[in-house]
């Protein structure tokens, strides 16, 4: 299959009959901890009958349930090597590399990034996340390690729209978060490697909780896609250790995207709210340097 099966189960699932849509939602909330089970059990934990599983997997294109299984388990190896990979994580740097080298190094790293980010984003997925935050009463983002810095950046550019947006990078603190979003809310969730554990868990609850949910990340089987309802895939490579160095260019490249895309949705309110806050901004960074605060 050209897109991993959990993201044809989300795409089939409003068609599905109610007693397989509770299939569905077992697989969508596994985590790939299924891929074991024998079929009285995931009848079990699904709360359906047995033959209700294999109506389930007629209804998705399979010949029975030994082929769902075959899929499960294929996935969940696929998920462990990109989990794995993704924690070694290293920089493109060969100890034979001169200094002086390095710009040109780093100047056409990050070219490829760009070029591969315009290559493979979708303009119509773009368009939906877009909208989805233009409309989101709160966008909660999320993110771990080097995908902070990108999620600081769009939450402050969300700010100064006057779109009520928030970051923590205390995980605890996103998760929390992601609990009391509701269907009228955005998460957006930001992982390179689309493997980040903390990650990938906030944005579960948050579409759990009946919110919008972006990815931002590298590859369209990335394991955070699962839980995406919108998907903003900046490559086509599904493992990426050796780019690592130079993916926050790829992601801030879409968030100035987004940006960008939200600025024209509604001009004049969005530029009217930068005016006041940049004035704010100023005059608070003015009387900081006068030491009257």
């Amino acid at each position: 299959m050209d897109t991993p099966f959990i993201l044809n189960v989300r795409k089939e699932y409003k068609a599905l009959r109610p007693s397989e849509q509770k299939v569905a939602e077992c697989l969508i909330r596994s985590d790939f901890e299924l891929a074991e089970l024998t079929i009285d059990e995931l009848a079990e934990r699904a709360e359906v009958s047995q033959p209700t599983v294999i109506r389930f997997t007629r209804a998705m294109g399979l010949s029975g349930f030994r082929e769902l299984k075959t899929i499960l388990l294929k996935e969940s190896a696929e998920h462990r090597k990109e989990r794995d990979m993704g924690e070694i994580l290293t920089f493109d740097v060969n100890p034979s590399d001169k200094l002086v080298d390095i710009p040109l190094k780093v100047t056409r790293a990050n070219i490829q990034q760009l070029e591969n980010t315009l290559k493979n984003l979708s303009a119509l997925e773009l368009i939906r996340a877009v909208e989805a935050i233009a409309k989101g009463r709160r966008i909660l983002l999320s993110a771990a390690e080097n995908s902070c810095t990108v999620a600081e950046d769009l939450a402050t550019k969300l700010i100064y729209l006057g779109i009520d947006a928030v970051f923590y990078q205390d995980v605890y603190r996103q998760n929390l978060c992601a609990c009391s979003l509701s269907p009228e809310d955005t998460a957006i969730g930001i992982s390179y490697t689309g493997a980040s554990e903390s990650t990938v868990d906030t944005l579960r609850i948050a579409k759990e909780a009946g919110a919008v949910t972006i990815a931002v990340t590298n590859h369209e089987k990335a394991y955070i896609n699962r839980y995406a309802d919108i998907i903003l895939c900046s490559g086509n490579e599904q493992y990426f250790y050796r780019n690592a160095l130079f993916s926050r260019c790829a992601q801030l490249a879409i968030v100035d995207m987004l940006y960008s895309g939200l600025l024209i949705t509604d001009f004049e309110r969005f530029t009217e709210n930068l005016d006041q806050r940049s004035f704010v901004s100023e005059k608070f960074s003015l009387e900081k340097k006068e030491g009257k605060l």
